[in-house]
């Protein structure tokens, strides 16, 4: 098996096992448990794909570490959680998501490392979002502790896929710049697919 189609299978496995299970387009609903809060990130494809990415640009970063922005994009994530929780709107909540899915896809494309502080900031404004979409997926009230904690662990486990990615693959090789071009892509058909309907 070639390392394109390896790849492949790795980004569309999750969107072949959404489509059998017919959840929403961003994600399955917040739940009560660990388990749930785990599976959350992993279902929603706008969540997937971004966090993905952040991973494989970490891997790149210009002279920085490699545990900084995931853990700026973990704490913004829980903080936009928290947003939602006490009854603050954010507007346009899943159009900028969307959006933060082509921006990441764009970053990779041209294969070059990025400042990490750069990196960092841009990745908190969207964990924000991010965090706030997971918490409009619940229903009214507080969410479990139980399920957040599990959906920093989902979330976690993303970035370390993302991170293998970007150990595996070249930022400059053609394989980095086309999982970008999909991720792009992906996040147009998304943000199309919110605005419309």
């Amino acid at each position: 098996m070639s390392s394109v189609r390896y790849l492949g299978a790795i980004l569309f496995f999750p969107l072949l096992v959404q489509h059998a299970w017919a959840g929403p387009v961003d994600g399955m609903g917040v739940g009560n448990s660990f388990l749930e809060g785990v599976l959350h990130p992993w279902f929603g494809i706008d969540h997937l794909l971004a966090t993905l990415a952040i991973g494989m640009l970490v891997v790149h970063v210009d002279k920085g570490s490699m545990i900084a922005v995931p853990i700026v994009f973990m704490s913004s994530l829980m903080a936009g959680t928290g947003l939602n929780g006490s009854g603050i709107w954010l507007p346009w909540g899943e159009p900028i998501v969307s959006l933060s899915v082509i921006l990441l896809g764009v970053a990779l494309i041209p294969g070059r490392k990025y400042p990490e502080l750069l990196l960092a900031v841009v990745v908190a404004l969207f964990g924000i979002y991010h965090g706030y979409v997971h918490g409009t997926d619940g229903s009214a009230g507080a969410i479990p502790l139980e399920f957040l904690f599990g959906l920093l662990v989902g979330t976690a486990l993303l970035l370390g896929l993302g991170v293998w990615i970007g150990h595996w693959v070249e930022s400059s090789s053609k394989v980095s710049r086309s999982i970008g071009v999909v991720i792009a892509l992906a996040g147009c058909g998304l943000l199309i697919y919110n605005l419309v309907l």
